[in-house]
């Protein structure tokens, strides 16, 4: 029961941490929308991996970054809207996951932990995995701060110093791919974008830089994750769900409380 429980808050650490940090440039990118589309595309993943016999997490690697590098090429072309363009793919992405997990998917297959995370099953090679992502988007995160911020508040001045506008932007969705391969499993491929997009909106009420927005969504992220994970461990009700709606009283509470950031 003991390494049970650690191997989980170990797991509930690493993606708060990838996920609060990320989600910072969703929001200052306006993202959300295409999160939530890379996160329907998880379901694909997690099929495609089960059927091939790659594994979940390969799967959802290798669909997500196809499906983001797809979504660049169609945006470089401009013959859709953004939202369109995200809209057909993330519904054909959902759906494909849905009849290709029918088709493999077993017995012992679990749905619901797919759609909304189960975070109790998680394994040794889960949380190698997630600290492996961790220590990647991170890293790049950190070594790239300055022109991802550049071109997320100012990408005419960005491009005219020379940063090639499509290669970050690709790298950026890979990270968000990076970050949903992991997500999965805590909230389940429905939930992803909430961890995500929540704990940036709360943490943009109380700072007044960047790097400290940054932090702070860090630090929400673990503080919702960890009550989420306490209370369906308590209740016995589902993970995904309880961090959601734990993140959810923390976004209300910061819409009450008087606004810092100003």
């Amino acid at each position: 029961m003991e390494d049970f429980i650690f191997r989980t808050l170990i797991a509930a650490l690493g993606i708060s941490i990838v996920a609060g940090s990320l989600g910072c440039f969703v929001i200052w990118k306006r993202m959300s929308y295409f999160s939530e589309s890379i996160s329907h595309s998880a379901l694909l993943g997690v099929s495609l991996g089960l059927a091939s016999g790659l594994g979940i997490h390969t799967g959802l690697v290798i669909v997500s970054v196809i499906f983001a590098g797809l979504i660049v090429v169609l945006q470089q072309r401009q013959l859709l809207s953004n939202d369109a363009i995200l809209g057909i793919f993330s519904h054909i992405a959902l759906s494909l996951g849905i009849v290709v997990l029918s088709i493999v998917g077993g017995a012992n297959t679990d749905y619901f932990a797919l759609l909304f995370g189960d975070i109790l099953s998680v394994s040794n090679q889960d949380i190698v995995w997630i600290y492996a992502v961790l220590m990647i988007v991170v890293g790049l995160l950190i070594f790239f701060w300055q022109r991802l911020l550049l071109l997320t508040l100012n990408e005419e001045l960005a491009i005219a110093q020379g940063l090639n506008r499509n290669a970050y932007r690709l790298l950026f969705m890979l990270m968000i791919a990076l970050t949903v391969s992991v997500s999965v499993q805590i909230v389940g491929v429905l939930l992803i974008t909430s961890l995500l997009i929540i704990p940036p909106a709360v943490a943009r009420m109380f700072t007044h830089s960047p790097a400290s927005m940054a932090l702070a969504s860090i630090g929400i992220s673990i503080v919702a994750v960890f009550l989420g994970l306490g209370a369906s461990m308590f209740y016995d009700l589902a993970t995904g769900p309880m961090i959601v709606i734990a993140l959810g009283i923390l976004f209300v509470i910061s819409q009450l409380l008087p606004n810092k950031s100003s």
